[in-house]
């Protein structure tokens, strides 16, 4: 079978940088106004809105157009679900808007056209930081598959489940994604015991979705937990055979800490930093990227001090 491109960067590169925060730097900037189903997607029809998402992501294109290595952005669709994008009545085709939007960014660098990987997001349908509200796989599959099946026609190169706290829900969107024969990601959520929210074990979730489908994911990651909270040395080694990304939180606080924070919660930089990168150094975790919290400094960083920093440890 022949390796689709993205594969082909992933086994090719030792690392690959992604964006970082949009939604959170929506949020704080209080220039736009969230929808209460679709969070920011619906910004891309408006005038405003889109100037604040192409103020962000270009931020992230600029670090692309430094580094020679690949660089991942994603559409902006973590709520554009079925249930979501039709109770809003805006547009039954936004996710599709949505990945042209991207391509439209992308074309604006033409030098990076084959460099640029760009994903289609998709996250839980209830709150992604309680487990206990994720659906079951059969239930999942059938709801998640009207979105995969948007963002493959959209042209997505590659599917990423983000912030999945529960590993039923994870089965089937990766039996969805199998049987729609595209490639994806499946993003955990962890609590800094290192484990699911759910307290499924990664290595665990891991198995059970490999052994589960036909066309197992591209890899796995986690998003949305500070880089300490992955407890990398007490992992199995085997573990990372098939973890290939973490989408760093600024902050070790806890979710439910950040979650009703009124202000921003950030550490150190360089901390963050250093931390991210010794997932890719030691670790060999190839794909990293921002979440709550960072901006486009903090992947800045990671593309700046990557080849130096063993010398700083």
């Amino acid at each position: 079978m022949t390796k689709s491109l993205i594969k082909k960067i992933i086994d090719k590169n030792d690392l690959i940088l992604m964006e970082g925060a949009v939604v959170e730097i929506l949020r704080r900037s209080g220039k736009v106004n969230f929808h209460p189903d679709l969070i920011h997607t619906h910004l891309i029809y408006d005038k405003n809105g889109v100037n604040e998402l192409i103020s962000i992501f270009k931020s992230y294109l600029d670090i692309a157009n430094k580094t020679d290595s690949p660089f991942i952005i994603c559409a902006p669709t973590w709520r554009a679900n079925k249930d979501n994008v039709f109770k809003s009545g805006i547009n039954k085709n936004l996710n599709i808007d949505a990945v042209k939007f991207m391509f439209e960014l992308r074309s604006d660098y033409p030098d990076l056209m084959d460099k640029i990987m760009i994903g289609g997001i998709i996250g839980p349908k209830n709150d992604c930081y309680q487990p206990n509200e994720g659906l079951t796989s059969h239930e999942a599959e059938e709801f998640h598959s009207w979105q995969i099946d948007q963002l493959k026609t959209g042209g997505v190169d590659f599917i990423i489940a983000e912030t999945m706290p529960n590993i039923n829900e994870a089965l089937g969107i990766a039996n969805a994604c199998s049987k729609q024969n595209i490639d994806y990601i499946i993003s955990f959520v962890i609590s800094r015991s290192g484990k699911i929210l759910d307290q499924t074990e990664l290595l665990d979730a891991i198995q059970l979705i490999d052994n589960s489908v036909n066309n197992i994911p591209i890899g796995y990651s986690v998003n949305c937990a500070h880089p300490s909270f992955l407890c990398a040395d007490k992992q199995p080694k085997k573990l990372f055979d098939r973890f290939i990304g973490y989408l760093g939180n600024a902050s070790d606080l806890d979710h439910c800490d950040l979650d009703n924070a009124d202000k921003l919660h950030t550490d150190d930089i360089i901390i963050w930093g250093n931390e991210m990168l010794r997932l890719n150094q030691e670790f060999g975790i190839k794909i990293l990227g921002g979440c709550c919290g960072t901006d486009a400094n903090h992947i800045d960083y990671l593309r700046k001090r990557k080849n130096t920093h063993h010398n700083t440890l």
